[in-house]
């Protein structure tokens, strides 16, 4: 008898969110240290959006990320993992696999963890000004979808990879639905911090289908600095002094969130 999937997948939902649940389950390796993954984005053969100066946003993005790392690994308390630490290209998708390969199997999946996906912006409109934050859900605006698609269009570098089969992603959007409020909660601090460096004015939080979120079981955001398509942003996005500023708010949204997490125990 032939069964399809839609039977299948109704067959195995029970299934599916005993598995989910399994995943996310407390546990004694709760104790470890919290794991925090730094996706510096694009990167090797695809260099992102370039500013009118010539500014390649893989460039921007790695040395920023280094900076966070850098800050960050100087507290013993805390695991940091980078996604690349040097100008190679990372397929989207398997950025969230590596972050939830070093947050361990289901028997560690207790830890704290946190996946932060840092971009500069581009916009037709050379006046386009600002920093974002955004979670992974259905975006609400046509601003948010293309940002998404022109994020998500870094896959054209990318060797073809099978499709995902049908009931690895329903369980992936499972899991991934029980970390929406808190990736929500981890943008809005995010954002909030990057606002205090005054480096571009606040666009607040948002939400779109970013490929790099999908699959990361922990809360996960992706930032936009700035545009680096605006002048004057593109020499602050190239100015050590304010990729460390943005660093270091970025590492205390890190420590405001770890903390929220620990107190909620």
């Amino acid at each position: 008898m032939h069964t399809s999937s839609a039977d299948l997948v109704r067959r195995l939902l029970p299934l599916l969110v005993l598995l989910t649940i399994s995943v996310v389950a407390p546990s004694a390796a709760a104790q470890e240290r919290p794991l925090v993954v730094i996706d510096a984005g694009h990167g090797g053969a695809d260099p992102g959006a370039i500013g009118p100066a010539g500014t390649r946003e893989k460039d921007v993005t790695l040395s920023i990320a280094r900076e966070l790392a850098s800050l960050l690994r100087a507290s013993p308390h805390l695991e940091v993992r980078m996604t690349r630490d040097r100008d190679t290209l990372v397929a989207l998708r398997d950025r969230p696999l590596l972050a939830n390969r070093w947050r361990g199997a289901a028997t560690r999946a207790g830890r704290p963890a946190l996946f932060i996906s840092i971009h500069a912006n581009a916009h037709r409109d050379p006046g386009a000004r600002g920093t974002e934050t955004y979670f992974l859900s259905e975006a609400r605006t046509d601003e948010a979808r293309r940002v998404a698609a022109m994020e998500n269009a870094a896959q054209e570098y990318e060797p073809e990879r099978p499709a995902d089969h049908v009931l690895g992603f329903i369980l992936n959007d499972l899991r991934q639905n029980l970390y929406l409020r808190d990736s929500s909660d981890w943008a809005a601090i995010v954002q909030a911090r990057l606002a205090a460096t005054q480096v571009a004015p606040d666009r607040g939080v948002k939400q779109a289908g970013f490929v790099v979120l999908q699959g990361a079981f922990m809360p996960a955001v992706l930032v936009e600095v700035a545009f680096i398509s605006n002048r004057s942003e593109e020499a602050l996005l190239s100015d050590p002094a304010a990729q460390r500023r943005v660093a270091r708010e970025l590492a205390a949204a890190v420590r405001e969130f770890m903390e929220k997490i620990g107190n909620r125990e």
